[in-house]
């Protein structure tokens, strides 16, 4: 039997742990957009989101919703919790 050593230099390893982040970033963010979306329609309408987050103003969800389309896709809710509009998670 023979055993293959292999070694990976630091920008390998580092490069791995970030893609395997983004995955469960992204996860997580799907997760929460499909919570978010109670009536399955694919997209975080103004009432869907002031019922887990009533400070939001009709103005920070236009700002928010920069496609215009009237409700939040997942990259627009990203912004919105890096902005600190959404509730923290836990």
């Amino acid at each position: 039997m023979e055993f293959t050593t292999l070694t990976r230099t630091a920008g390998q390893v580092l490069a791995g742990c970030a893609l395997g982040g983004a995955l469960v970033v992204t996860a997580a963010l799907a997760a929460e957009h499909a919570m978010l979306d109670t009536d399955g329609d694919g997209m975080v309408s103004y009432e869907e989101l002031v019922a887990v987050a009533p400070e939001i103003t009709e103005d920070e969800f236009a700002a928010l919703d920069t496609d215009g389309s009237g409700g939040l896709d997942e990259e627009e809710l990203a912004v919105a919790r890096e902005a600190g509009l959404l509730p923290s998670e836990g």
